[in-house]
């Protein structure tokens, strides 16, 4: 058993205790001791498991340029996604604290990636995957103003920044995701 199964575990019943305490009493005091004590047991099960499991030795990473691009259009995706939802949430210093950060998070991690330095050029098959991608998420963003408009016919409604931003956020996800068949299926 490995330093960090152990200190998982403990973090993990600190975490099930904590939750324990604080936790206000349900109304059969009964329920509240059985979901834990199934939880504590489930804990423990995952924690056997994986403490017989031999760990793989450790293949040094590559990051190539699918790898970056992935990268960047995830945290580019997650940035829009929380300015979406800094956008919609209601204005206070708990929402702007915890937004900003976030997205301050976000902002360094995609610069630190698109600096990254990666060895390896694109070549055909990469510029064919990503056109069918973008061409694939072009699509599926054109159906959903489509049904957008027609869905404002029946119910007019005010549509919002921040879900916008959202849309846009699932936009670059679908596109990833695209990106990622393309690219696994290997035409």
């Amino acid at each position: 058993m490995n330093k960090q199964s152990k200190w998982t575990f403990i973090i993990g019943m600190v975490i099930t205790i904590g939750i324990w305490l604080f936790t206000p009493n349900s109304h059969p005091l009964w329920i509240k001791h059985t979901i834990l004590g199934i939880l504590s047991l489930y804990q423990i099960i995952i924690f056997i498991i994986f403490a017989k499991m031999k760990t793989p030795p450790k293949e040094e990473g590559h990051f190539g340029l699918t790898e970056k691009l992935y990268t960047l259009t995830l945290f580019l995706a997650m940035a829009i996604y929380i300015k979406g939802l800094w956008a919609i949430l209601p204005f206070t210093w708990m929402t702007h604290l915890i937004c900003g950060s976030c997205l301050f998070t976000m902002v360094l991690f995609f610069l630190y990636f698109a600096f990254k330095k990666v060895e390896e050029r694109p070549d055909e098959r990469f510029y064919a995957d990503l056109s069918k991608a973008a061409c694939l998420t072009l699509v599926v963003l054109l159906l959903g103003f489509l049904l957008l408009s027609v869905f404002t016919f029946f119910i007019p409604f005010t549509l919002q920044a921040g879900m916008i931003l959202i849309f846009s956020a699932a936009m670059i996800l679908i596109f990833d995701f695209a990106f990622f068949v393309f690219e696994k299926r290997g035409d």
